[in-house]
């Protein structure tokens, strides 16, 4: 029996049904369904606004923003009032083709014919603060918010501007500053845990290890999951002497993020100030095993070994660590200490003077407060060029 074509919707019309089925797949959390629904929609009408911004919009959510392009762009042909369209494409074009200049000219144009549209300024300011035009980026955002001051994006994009600012000012020594720019940020995206993470990081800079520590909680308080907030506040509950407490952010983070750089040697580095060597060594051999030519690893595993008492271990993985990096100074101390504390005087006098040539001031310095080289500052009170 031939189908009665005349039951069916025009073919022009066969979409909507297919559209509002993808609509509502997105609302139930269904990503996939949604996308290919959109994309059985554009079948039949391949320049439907709705379909081609919703079909784009999914694309560039698996990030495919290729494929995604050309649907947006089609959007605006079909639809040039559209802001929506126009955003996306922009976005597309800007901050993911790395085609800046075609996203400018998307977005002023769309400017020209409506001066109030929220969405454009926001996209301008995020192509901006991509370009590093931080106060520029900061006049867009405003300017958003100045035209719908409920706007939550203008918000979250001036935050981004004072959280660039901040990076910016704490580079160049301007500390004091770059808080109170952090603070902006935080205050104006209560939910971002940036602005924390680098607040922890300029308090550590300026020594203030407490105040860091606290600011890595907050950070930790809006994202648990944050991998730089989890290393630095074990770095910090360690350069504290909070050995119990750095501990445990430092295991969450080898969790959740094995692969994160320097976690099992800091790690280690805890657990070897505990006496727990063991445990220390076991994470070092693992390291190497995956970074073999690590020298901080290989440093750390000498200074474990030498610890646990295994003295000709830990000569031989303090001497691949210089051999992988002539320049790593902490090598040099840790292979100095072994050497000192041997009665190998001849030895760590020349090793001591290798890390000098390095770091004239660090060494003398630990010259002076370590107490395996008492005995070396008897016959030679101060470490200096030869």
């Amino acid at each position: 029996m031939k189908e009665d074509v005349s039951l069916l919707p025009p073919n022009d019309e066969r979409w909507r049904p297919i559209f509002r089925r993808g609509l509502r797949a997105l609302q139930a959390g269904d990503t996939l369904t949604a996308g290919r629904l959109f994309e059985s929609g554009l079948e039949l009408a391949p320049d439907q606004p709705e379909l081609l911004i919703a079909a784009g919009r999914e694309r560039m959510r698996q990030g495919r923003y290729q494929q995604a392009e050309p649907l947006l762009a089609r959007a605006v042909a079909s639809s040039p009032q559209s802001i929506a369209a126009t955003a996306l494409w922009a976005r597309v074009l800007g901050l993911h083709l790395d085609r800046r200049q075609e996203a400018f000219s998307v977005v002023h144009r769309a400017l020209e014919a409506d001066a109030e549209a929220v969405e454009l300024h926001v996209i301008r300011g995020e192509l901006l603060l991509e370009d590093n035009a931080i106060a520029a980026a900061r006049a867009a955002f405003a300017q958003a918010i100045d035209v719908d001051g409920a706007d939550e994006s203008a918000r979250v994009g001036l935050a981004r501007t004072f959280n660039a600012e901040a990076i910016a000012l704490s580079e160049a020594g301007e500390s004091e500053p770059a808080i109170f720019a952090l603070k902006r940020a935080a205050d104006l995206d209560p939910e971002w845990s940036g602005p924390h993470v680098n607040m922890g990081v300029v308090f550590g800079r300026l020594g203030k290890f407490t105040r860091a520590v606290d600011a890595y909680l907050a950070a930790l308080d809006r994202d648990a999951e944050n991998p730089v907030a989890l290393f630095n506040l074990g770095a910090t509950y360690h350069q504290l002497g909070r050995l119990s407490e750095a501990i445990g952010p430092l295991e969450d983070l080898l969790t959740l993020l094995p692969e994160y750089p320097q976690v099992r040697v800091a790690l280690a580095n805890v657990l070897g100030d505990q006496r727990q060597f063991g445990r220390a060594i076991a994470l070092l051999l693992e390291e190497i095993e995956i970074h073999h030519n690590s020298a901080e690893a290989w440093s750390a595993l000498g200074l474990a070994y030498t610890c646990a008492g295994n003295i000709r271990r830990g000569e031989e993985c303090l001497q691949q660590a210089l051999t992988w990096d002539p320049g790593h100074f902490n090598g040099y101390h840790n292979l100095a200490v072994l050497y000192a504390t041997q009665h190998r005087e001849v030895e760590a006098r020349a090793v001591l003077q290798r890390a000098y040539h390095l770091d004239p001031h660090r060494a003398a310095l630990l010259y002076e407060s370590d107490e395996s080289f008492r005995e070396l500052r008897r016959s030679e009170p101060e470490l200096g060029p030869v």
